[in-house]
């Protein structure tokens, strides 16, 4: 408002000077609408204060607890009692498992030609070829008591890879795409067949890296004499989880246009009259690991069947076995091993002691720093002991 009086009283002195020289009167000046409006006072923007309540104002009752030495170390005590004993129970339990592992990556065949040589040559993983088959003598030093499982291990195989882990198609997988239907592009570069043009069902690195190789095991009784070989019976039937058979894989009906995998032997369809649904060793493949060094159940011990007599009711016992290996699976490109191993369980699960160990570890920890915190209090108690009575000496009576 001031700039503007100014300029208006500037203006006023030249018309009067213009007019006082014989000059023409200056013209009339006339109010601008449009500054009117903007001289207009706008409405204030809504306030955005928070409601009057004693939670919005932050004004409710609270307790801060102030934690000292006396108030802290019982606790520690307390969960260091409760963790260390429930950490021994579980290392028992996991000590009580028995199992027995062979490694069968550098087996031979009748002939003595490395079967390890051989799969790494074209064609023999998709079994194309006759497979390398070589037969191990194995020893089980201690019965292995109560339900036997069979599982094949690996190691240096990376299956948490990013890109392995997304190349599938669950679409595929729980029956919901046709095969005529284009899979994900996840699954490139196992999607399309090369030859024929047709998708791959089920497609992705996953599925086509699928695990071949194949087992026998062989119980050499000493009673029924050496050349008698009892097969030991088992099933595939229960290896995978029973939430993935119900969530994860469905039934596909019709397989017409599409192509296996370029890796399998057999078609989906060959491999289980249910597929996928029914295929558990394509199930159990399929939820990758975690690790580079895992083990897949493949197959159940039948204790009760009728091949089983006497034998393996109660379990496997003692003595020589012979694992007749049909050797499939490539792990050289890969720099891995693979391994047979048979195990029981408990009912804290299969071997591993590391969940017991952690809750011992922990549970002395807190004993340990509960100790410390008594050794603090009972230090800062004797120093303020001592501080109050040297207050006490320095303070005089004064008599007047």
């Amino acid at each position: 408002p001031i700039i503007q009086s100014m300029a208006a009283n500037k203006r006023t002195q030249h018309e009067m000077q213009a007019h006082s020289s014989g000059g023409p009167p200056p013209p009339p000046q006339y109010p601008d609408a449009d500054a009117g409006a903007d001289n207009e006072e706008k409405p204030s923007p809504p306030l955005r204060k928070p409601s009057d309540s004693k939670f919005h104002q932050q004004k409710l009752p609270a307790w801060q607890p102030l934690l000292t030495a006396r108030s802290v170390f019982p606790l520690f005590f307390l969960v260091g009692a409760a963790f260390v004993p429930i950490g021994a129970v579980l290392f028992t339990a996991s000590q009580s498992v028995k199992e027995a592992e062979f490694n069968y990556t550098n087996c031979r065949d009748a002939s003595g030609i490395s079967c390890l040589e051989q799969a790494n040559k074209p064609d023999y993983y998709r079994w194309l070829r006759p497979p390398c088959v070589c037969n191990m003598s194995i020893h089980l030093p201690d019965n292995l008591t109560g339900q036997v499982f069979a599982y094949y291990a690996l190691t240096n195989f990376y299956q948490n890879h990013r890109r392995y882990v997304k190349s599938r198609d669950d679409s595929q997988l729980l029956g919901w795409k046709p095969g005529s239907e284009e899979p994900l592009q996840d699954c490139s570069p196992y999607r399309q067949d090369p030859g024929s043009g047709s998708w791959i069902l089920p497609c992705g690195a996953i599925a086509n890296s699928l695990f071949n190789d194949t087992f026998q095991l062989f119980y050499h009784s000493p009673t029924a004499g050496a050349d008698l070989a009892v097969e030991v019976p088992w099933t595939s039937r229960g290896i995978s989880w029973a939430s993935d058979r119900e969530r994860k894989f469905g039934r596909v009906n019709n397989f017409t246009g599409t192509s296996k995998p370029p890796n399998w032997r057999l078609s989906p369809e060959q491999r289980s009259a249910d597929s996928f649904q029914g295929d558990e060793e394509l199930i159990v493949w399929m939820r990758t690991a975690a690790l580079p060094s895992f083990r897949k159940l493949h197959r159940i011990v039948l204790h009760n069947a009728s091949s089983a007599a006497d034998w393996f009711k109660d379990g496997l016992p003692s003595g020589n076995y012979t694992l007749l290996v049909n050797y499939a699976y490539p792990v050289n490109a890969f720099s891995g091993t693979k391994s047979f191993v048979l195990t029981t369980s408990s009912w804290s699960g299969g071997r591993n002691p590391a969940l017991g160990i952690i809750y011992m570890v922990v549970g002395c920890l807190h004993i340990v720093l509960g100790a410390l915190f008594v050794v603090i209090h009972i230090q800062a108690s004797k120093n303020l002991r001592s501080s109050n009575n040297e207050d006490q000496q320095t303070i005089r009576p004064v008599f007047l």
